[in-house]
C-alpha cells in the first residue's frame, strides 16, 4: 500500500517470511524522479560488457553483470526511497548487499529446481504486474520502458530482460522459501521451550510515564540552567511522592499540566504587549487538558523489554508489580513511571483480515470524493456473494486509469495502532468482541487515505504467533545455510568489481 503503513509489527502474511531471508524485497522502487541512477554507462560496449561477464553462478543459473547492476541500483534506490533523495549510501555497500541477496536467491532457486517446484499462474502474473508498473511509471514521467530502466538501474546496458530475469529469480526463491516455511511442523513442546528460553521476547507490560523537563531561555547562564533543572526534578519528585502515596497518576499529572498551562496563560495576560490570539490559544490549551487526553498521552501498552533503565526495572527477574512507582533521572529531566499491568506473557488475541486502500491523493485530496468512491465500492461488494475472494477482487474491478485500489491480507495480526495511533478506531472495530467473520467497514487514516477492512477470524495469542514466527525463521535460515553447502555459489570478483 503506497504512502501508508498498514502492516503491524507482528503481522504475518504469505509474503512475510522471505524478507527475513533476502535483504531486498521484490518491488519496483518508484523514487521521486528517474534521474536517481548513480552512474549511467551507455553504448554498445557497455551492453556487451555487462552481458558477457558472469557475476555469480550455480549449477543451473548464470547471473550476468547486467542483473547484478540492476540489483545494486535497486538497493540504492530503495535506500533513497526510505531515507530521502538527499541521502547517500556507498556503492560498495550496495554491491555487497546485492551479492548477499542474490547468493541466497540462487541457492533457493537451485533447491526449488531440485524439488520440482514451479511458480503458480498467480505468481507469474505478479511478475507481469511488476513489469507493467515499471512501464506505467515511466510513461507518467514521459519515458519509455527502456529509458526508465536505463535511468533507474544503471544505464543502457541493463535491459528489460535483465530486470525480468532477476525478478523471476527472486520470485522463485521467495515462493520456495514460503513453501518451506509453511511445511514446518511445530509441537506444543517446542512452543513452550521457545518461550522458556526467550521469555523477554514474549513478555509485555503496560505502564504510565510522565517526564518533567527543565525549561530555560536559550541564552540562560549556568546558574539559571541549574535552577531550572533542579526545579524540574523537584516537581517530578513531588509527582512521584504523591503517586507513591496512593494518589491517581492520571489525576496528578492532569493537575500539573493544567497548572503549567494556566501559568502560561497568566504570563501572556500580564505581558506589556498583549497578544489576544496567543491568549485565546492558551485558554483553549487548558480546555483540551482532560484526564482522558492525559491518559492517552502517558499510557504505553504492550511494551516489550529493551536495555533501558526503565525496562530493566519493569522486566526484572522479579518484575515490578502492578501500581509500583519509580522515578528515573536524566541530565535535564526526570521521568515518573507507574506499572499498570506488570510483565506478563502476551495473551492478547490476534485477528486475520483483508484490506483495501484508497489514497486521498488520487482525488486531489478531496476527502469527500474519496469516501464516496469507497462507499460505492462497498455497495458493489454487498450486491455479490460477499466472500473474501470477491472482496479482494474489488482492488482490480474498482481501479481506473486514474485511481488504483491496492489490497492484501494479514493473518493473525496484532493491533495496527501499536505502531501507528491513526489506526486506533480501526483497532476498536477489528478487535471488538462481537466482530464476526465477513464484517466489512472502512476507516479514514489521518490525511493519507481510507482503508476498508474485512474481518476474517480471531487468531492465536500474540506471544504464540510471535514464537511461531521466530521458530520458523530460525528453521528457514538453517535450511538456507544447508543449501549454501549443497548448492555452492561461484562469485566472480573481477566481474563484480567492474559494476558501478
Amino acid at each position: 500500500m503506497a504512502k501508508t503503513k498498514v502492516k503491524p509489527k507482528n503481522a504475518t502474511s504469505k509474503s512475510d517470511v522471505w524478507y527475513k531471508v533476502l535483504t531486498v524485497v521484490i518491488i519496483v522502487c518508484l523514487v521521486a524522479g528517474l534521474l536517481v541512477a548513480v552512474l549511467q554507462p551507455t553504448g554498445l560496449a557497455d551492453y556487451i560488457s555487462l552481458h558477457s561477464q558472469t557475476a555469480m553462478s550455480t549449477e543451473h543459473y548464470k547471473l550476468n553483470n547486467a542483473q547484478f547492476t540492476y540489483m545494486t541500483h535497486l538497493i540504492y534506490n530503495n535506500y533513497q526511497s526510505s531515507y530521502g533523495s538527499s541521502s547517500t549510501i556507498p556503492i560498495e555497500y550496495c554491491k555487497t548487499s546485492a551479492q548477499s541477496t542474490l547468493s541466497e536467491a540462487l541457492v533457493l532457486y537451485e533447491a526449488a529446481k531440485a524439488d520440482g517446484f514451479e511458480l503458480t499462474p498467480d505468481q507469474k502474473a505478479q511478475i507481469d504486474d511488476t513489469m507493467k508498473s515499471l512501464e506505467e511509471y515511466g510513461k507518467s514521467q514521459n519515458y519509455n520502458l527502456a529509458s526508465t530502466i536505463a535511468l533507474m538501474y544503471g544505464g543502457k546496458g541493463v535491459k528489460k530482460g535483465d530486470v525480468r530475469k532477476t525478478i523471476e529469480l527472486q520470485t522463485i526463491a521467495s515462493a520456495y522459501a514460503q513453501k518451506l516455511n509453511d511445511s514446518f511442523t511445530i509441537t506444543d513442546e517446542e512452543y513452550t521451550k521457545q518461550y522458556e528460553d526467550n521469555k523477554n521476547d514474549y513478555l509485555t507490560a503496560d505502564y504510565y510515564s510522565f517526564t518533567v523537563k527543565a525549561e530555560y531561555d536559550k541564552d540562560a547562564d549556568d546558574d539559571a540552567k541549574t535552577a531550572a533543572i533542579t526545579a524540574a526534578k523537584d516537581k517530578a519528585k513531588e509527582i512521584f511522592d504523591r503517586v507513591e502515596g496512593g494518589e491517581d497518576f492520571i489525576k496528578v499529572v492532569t493537575e500539573y499540566k493544567k497548572s503549567v498551562a494556566e501559568q502560561n496563560k497568566k504570563a501572556l495576560e500580564e505581558a506589556e504587549e498583549k497578544n489576544q490570539e496567543e491568549i485565546d490559544k492558551a485558554a483553549k490549551a487548558i480546555e483540551d487538558i482532560t484526564e482522558e487526553s492525559v491518559k492517552k498521552e502517558v499510557l504505553t501498552e504492550r511494551h516489550k523489554s529493551s536495555d533501558s533503565e526503565a525496562d530493566k526495572w519493569i522486566f526484572a527477574d522479579t518484575p515490578a508489580a502492578d501500581n509500583a512507582v519509580k522515578m528515573i533521572d536524566a541530565d535535564e529531566s526526570a521521568t515518573v513511571y507507574q506499572i499498570v499491568a506488570s510483565a506478563h506473557r502476551d495473551e492478547t488475541k490476534t485477528v486475520s483480515m483483508h484490506y483495501l486502500y484508497v489514497p486521498y491523493s488520487y482525488f486531489t485530496d478531496n476527502k469527500d470524493a474519496a469516501e464516496e468512491f469507497v462507499k460505492n465500492m462497498i455497495a458493489e461488494y454487498n450486491k455479490g456473494e460477499k466472500t473474501a475472494d470477491s472482496f479482494d477482487a474489488l482492488a482490480a474491478s474498482s481501479s481506473t486509469d486514474k485511481i488504483t485500489v491496492s489490497g492484501g491480507s494479514y493473518k493473525e495480526s496484532t493491533k495496527l495502532g501499536y505502531s501507528d495511533s491513526k489506526y486506533d478506531e480501526a483497532d476498536a472495530w477489528l478487535f471488538s468482541a462481537d466482530r464476526k467473520a465477513g464484517d466489512v467497514e472502512y476507516f479514514k487514516i489521518g490525511d493519507e487515505g481510507i482503508v476498508t477492512f474485512r474481518f476474517e477470524a480471531e487468531g492465536r495469542a500474540a506471544w504464540l504467533v510471535s514464537a511461531d514466527n521466530d521458530i520458523r525463521e530460525a528453521r528457514l535460515e538453517a535450511k538456507v545455510e544447508e543449501f549454501k553447502t549443497t548448492y555452492p555459489v561461484k562469485i566472480n570478483e573481477k566481474a563484480i568489481a567492474k559494476v558501478s
